[in-house]
């Protein structure tokens, strides 16, 4: 048996040959040679080889020498012995003397100086096919002698008896290599291949097949657990966004960092309206993308809770050709997760845990202090005429004179600092796996807490896994099974949404002066026209402080099971079942004493809300892949597959009213239901087929051809549209497989592919709209019960479907330093599904049909390059830029475009009256042929005449007036940047890792609702809340002041309609994410702590945010900044 001891690599930082006049010092008792050998290797790098037949190693021996080099230490210790040794590098051989020479044989430790051994001395370099030296292979004569290993240039040295002999080289990862020697031969370069060769080892995971990259034609990108760790470690969906360009997650300047709400996530754009009135189900964002976790359809809030420790790889699927294969699902684009899956061999537990603390970020916000909002109010008219001691205003002057003193007294209460805290967020993970060839385990479980930055706000998850795999080598058949279990609760508690606290005016206290807490802060009254007008500003402090509170859990439980057999070696059969099954509850209550009840019934004060849902399903498939290879050039791959798959729905739940005060809750005591209301209960189940047939053909990788089609059944659409089919066509060229470009591999040239698809998908992310539904009236019936029609099915329904069109190059340069990828796109929406207001006659609120267009047309890229990359001395730099552009136009509305906008224009406020159009912010948005979803209307403004503080407008034809009129809306800018992408830097050295992660985003318009609500649009009620301060310094106040927003004093101000005033520049840089790792894990100390692996990182997330258009980011839960702590650890 031979030993091969490897123990004391440290940190890589030899040189080429390692020094042997490296001093050592050893004080060793009666010790045997193998402990002596330990010694060394722990206090060098050298590493000893032997063969336990011709050394005995538990011969003990005591060596006493102090600076002294390692040929010193080896001549005593083989002293009057059979053995000698010779000296390469870091590696030291022992063998036996020959008997040619009565003399005692030395050799001298310098490398590769000729011995006097009637062996074979062989040597050479190892490396892979990029030509990078490959570090710790092993190289063995395959009849008879000692093995080596290969040094950090990949240089080797082995000894044989004679030249008819084997090499056998073996390194993780790659495929084994054996070399037969030639006589005369002594020196060779070894090229190892990878596990598949070279871009053949690099598997796209589409989920439900798997191609090789060379063979794929479809635009792509593909992360790893590595990539999304670089970025932070705690969020999947967050790390992903930093990676590719095309995955965009959407600002939620409402919810800001509240961890109970979901993202909102498209890739390349969306694919049909996202505007909830255009859509009978707005739960599902309809250009959300589709999320496949292990081979299976799962959702957004699965992805998002997934423990980022447990991700192998994410592949987002984004052209036809890569999404054709999901058909009706395939629109929006796919996204793959695969797990971590059990590896054979020793037992292995990995534990990671991850610590963060996150702060409010505050810094969007410009409210008034104290005393710039008392100067605010008099100069905006609250106290009437302050000269006018002796007149009508005495009740106006004793309110300044009371908030003056307020103020002169010292109170400036920062009310923002209320309701948040800093956030502290830990998660752990753990996981055992292991097995032999014949059977594999994996148990994991983990758990997270995240604490919002409000105050009483919590995200708890905790799960498990168990995945077990047997194979039968000799049969090749594999069944595997993987079992998940995923809990989630969410907390909301009484503190009360951020804006409520923003409004606060800053001269009040939050207690009174005896310690006791004021319902209200402030009160305003007035009268125009009629009755007296009165507001009440609520002290947010007091209603923190009931029992209100809104809690969520979510329980999931899912199965796959997976079976494989290798029928031959071109045959394969596949067959998959996952069962899943979901259980969703929900409860709310808002306690009676609330100020929002002021002027309400004692019966209607407080309300309950109770919520419940299972959600069940099953996926079955299976699939016969077969791949052929003609004449050693002609590769042919076909697929063949099948699915079936049902989802039940059903949901039940109610809303109770009325509490006494003290109740916690609980719903017996409420006084009734809310009028008009009763519980309610839905039962719907979705069904689904499909078949699909894939075809690939190559030949010898240069020139690859795709072609894929997919028949789906399902019951969503129209009842006579129960079957579509999807298809798409894909082509690809490997210029870096032909003859002429093989010769530059080795100089410049590693890849160069042109790839092109185009192909057809659906879209199911839309209610099912293919039955009539019925409701029953719920009042008292003396003739008794009976129903109406509240749904009426549209039979003809057509599906959803998009046309795409994709193409795109590969390119990587000089030895991998330089690699780029560029996409340009094209999809088309035709027909769309939109569900349109019907007239109350009709008995129906709406009716689904098909309508218009949507054309999309973009690009992306993705640039990097190694400024340094030293892989032998892991010492590398590497910057990289991405980037994505596209546009969208509607088309084909035609006469329904009014209906459509009506509505839009003429929405219902919360107290049930229809908002002026003026003043409804949604009228921003406008769907009509020729122009974009993302397009801003509003009638243009020339900005603020000096002489009155008016504004000026500008009709369609450009002549100014005084007068607003909702028919001059034209475009004035569009939501969508020009470019928006990420900037990375990527530093190694050694054991440390630095990557930096920047954002930015140019040419976008937005909607600045700040300067619409807080520094204009302020009317005499508003005054009662603080404002921004730039309805102080900003607006006109007498004539001749050059202003860009209109008369402060609101008694002389109208309402202020939507103009282009309020639609700004939105061009950004942010810092999105810098991390700091250290990797412990080649360290000897390590191993004496019984660790494998050992790993501490450092992280920050959104650093920094600079902005050309200052707007309160955040509203009713702010945004955070946060700071990580990570370690993980291996046993």
């Amino acid at each position: 048996m031979i030993f091969l001891f490897l123990v004391g690599m440290g940190i890589s930082h030899a040189s080429n040959t390692y020094s042997q006049s490296t001093k050592l010092n050893l004080d060793l008792r009666n010790k045997t040679i193998k402990e002596v050998f330990s010694e060394i290797e722990k206090s060098s790098e050298y590493i000893f080889l032997y063969n336990d037949e011709n050394l005995d190693i538990t011969r003990k021996v005591s060596v006493n020498i102090h600076n002294q080099t390692i040929d010193k230490i080896l001549d005593q210790i083989f002293k009057n012995t059979n053995n000698t040794y010779y000296i390469s590098d870091r590696q030291v051989f022992i063998s036996e003397k020959k008997n040619t020479s009565s003399n005692t044989e030395k050799i001298k430790p310098e490398v590769n100086k000729p011995v006097q051994d009637p062996r074979i001395l062989i040597k050479g370099t190892v490396k892979d096919r990029d030509g990078d030296p490959l570090i710790g292979v092993t190289v063995k004569p395959k009849k008879r002698g000692i093995a080596s290993i290969s040094g950090n240039n990949g240089d080797f040295v082995v000894y044989v008896d004679n030249m008819d002999e084997t090499l056998v080289f073996t390194y993780v990862g790659m495929e084994e290599y054996q070399l037969k020697l030639k006589t005369g031969t002594t020196n060779y370069n070894v090229v190892m291949k990878s596990v598949h060769t070279e871009l053949e080892s690099v598997v796209v995971e589409a989920g439900i097949i798997q191609r090789n990259k060379l063979g794929f034609t479809g635009s792509y990108s593909t992360v790893t657990q590595e990539e999304l760790k670089a970025v932070g470690n705690m969020n999947v969906l967050q790390s992903l966004k930093s990676l590719d360009p095309a995955f965009v997650i959407t600002d939620n300047n409402l919810m800001g960092s509240d961890p109970n709400t979901m993202p909102t996530v498209t890739l390349r754009g969306g694919s049909t309206m996202s505007f909830s009135t255009t859509l009978n189900d707005n739960t599902t964002n309809p250009n959300e993308p589709l999320f496949i976790l292990d081979g299976f359809v799962t959702n957004l809030q699965t992805i998002n809770d997934l423990d980022i420790n447990r991700v192998e790889s994410i592949t987002l699927l984004k052209d036809a050709g890569s999404t054709a294969i999901y058909g009706s699902k395939g629109a929006n684009g796919v996204i793959v997760v695969e797990t971590i899956k059990p590896k054979s061999g020793e037992v292995m537990i990995n534990y990671n845990t991850d610590l963060q603390l996150a702060t409010a970020d505050l810094s969007a916000y410009n409210l008034m202090n104290a005393a710039e909002k008392l100067e605010y109010e008099v100069r905006a008219g609250r106290y009437g005429d302050l000269n006018n001691y002796y007149g009508t205003n005495a009740a106006g002057i004793q309110s300044y004179n009371d908030n003056l003193k307020r103020v002169s007294d010292g109170i400036d209460t920062y009310w923002l600092k209320l309701p948040i805290r800093t956030g502290f967020t830990q998660s752990h993970s753990m996981t055992l796996s292991g097995g032999n060839k014949d059977f594999l385990y994996q148990i994991g479980a983990n758990y997270k807490n995240t604490e919002g930055v409000m105050k009483d706000v919590n995200r708890q998850s905790f799960g498990g896994n168990v995945r077990l795999t047997y194979r039968n080598a000799e049969k090749k058949f594999n069944v595997s099974n993987n079992l998940s279990v995923m809990v989630t609760n969410g907390h909301s508690g009484s503190w009360e949404s951020f804006s409520s606290f923003a409004k606060a005016n800053p001269y009040y206290r939050t207690t009174n002066d005896d310690g006791s807490i004021p319902r209200f802060l402030d009160e305003i009254s007035w009268t125009t026209t009629g009755p007296e007008n009165t507001v009440t500003a609520a002290n947010p402090y007091y209603n923190s402080l009931l029992n209100t509170f809104s809690d969520s859990r979510t329980t999931s439980l899912t199965n796959n099971l997976g079976m494989d057999w290798f029928i031959t070696d071109r045959l394969r059969w596949q067959a998959n079942l996952s069962l899943q099954t979901t259980r969703n509850e929900s409860e709310s209550f808002k306690d009676p004493r609330h100020t929002s009840y002021n002027e309400t019934d004692y019966s209607l004060k407080g309300s309950y809300s109770n919520g419940y849902g299972t959600n069940w399903g099953y996926s079955a498939n299976t699939s016969i892949n077969y791949a052929q290879l003609i004449n050693d050039a002609h590769n042919i791959t076909f697929i063949g597959r099948a699915s079936i798959d049902e989802t039940n729905r059903k949901n039940t739940g109610y809303t109770v009213r009325g509490f006494p005060e003290g109740v916690e809750g609980i719903p017996s005591y409420a006084y009734g239901y809310p009028e008009s209301s009763i519980p309610s209960y839905s039962n719907i189940t979705e069904r689904g087929v499909s078949a699909l047939a894939a075809l690939n053909y190559n030949y010898k990788y240069r020139y690859n051809v795709d072609f894929n089609y997919n028949l789906d059944g399902a019951s969503t659409f129209g009842s006579n549209k129960t079957f579509q089919g999807f298809w798409s066509v894909g082509a690809a060229w490997n210029v870096h497989r032909e003859a002429f470009a093989e010769k530059l591999k080795d100089s410049w040239l590693q890849e160069l592919k042109f790839r092109s698809t185009y192909g057809i998908n659906g879209n199911q992310n839309v209610t099912a709209v293919s039955e009539n539904v019925y409701k029953y009236y719920t009042g008292s019936d003396i003739f008794g019960m009976a129903s109406y029609l509240s749904d009426f099915a549209n039979p003809d329904l057509r599906w959803q479907l998009r046309k795409k069109f994709s193409a795109g190059v590969d390119l990587t340069m000089f030895n991998k330093r330089f690699a780029t990828t560029f996409d340009i796109f094209q999809s088309k929406t035709d027909p769309m599904v939109i569900a349109l207001a019907q007239k109350p006659s009709s008995g129906l609120s709406s009716y689904s049909l098909n309508a218009g267009y949507m054309d999309t047309k973009g690009y992306e890229f993705s640039v990097s390059y190694y400024f340094i990359r030293n892989i032998k001395d892991r010492i590398s730099l590497k910057a990289r830029v991405t980037g994505m552009h596209n546009v969208s136009k509607y088309g084909g509305f035609d006469s329904r475009l009014d209906e459509l906008n009506n509505a839009i224009n003429s929405q219902i406020d919360d107290d049930g009256n229809t908002i002026n159009i003026r003043e409804n912010v949604n009228s921003l948005i406008r769907f009509q042929d020729g122009y974009s979803p993302s397009d801003l209307w509003a009638v243009r403004s020339l900005g603020i005449d000096p002489a009155t503080g008016r504004e000026v407008y500008l009709t369609k034809d450009g002549v100014p007036t005084l007068v607003w009129n909702a028919d001059n809306r034209v475009v004035v800018g569009n939501s969508t940047p020009d470019l928006e992408g990420v900037f990375n830097i990527d530093f190694n050295y050694k054991r440390l890792s630095v990557s930096m992660y920047f954002r930015y985003r140019i040419g976008a318009e937005a909607f600045n609702s700040a300067l619409y609500n807080k520094v204009e649009n302020i009317t005499t009620g508003s005054l009662v809340y603080n404002q921004d301060k730039r309805a102080l310094y900003d607006r006109w106040y007498q004539p001749g002041d050059i202003a860009k927003f209109k008369d402060v004093n609101v008694s002389a101000t109208t309402t202020t309609a939507l103009t282009s005033r309020f639609i700004q520049k939105d061009d950004r840089f942010d810092g999105e994410s810098f991390k700091f790792s250290w990797d412990f894990s080649d360290q000897n100390w390590i191993k004496n702590l019984a660790l494998r692996s050992l790993r501490i990182s450092f992280s920050m997330n959104d650093i920094f945010r600079i902005r050309s258009m200052k707007e309160e980011r955040g509203i009713d839960s702010p945004y955070q900044r946060a700071f990580s702590f990570g370690l993980s650890a291996g046993f």
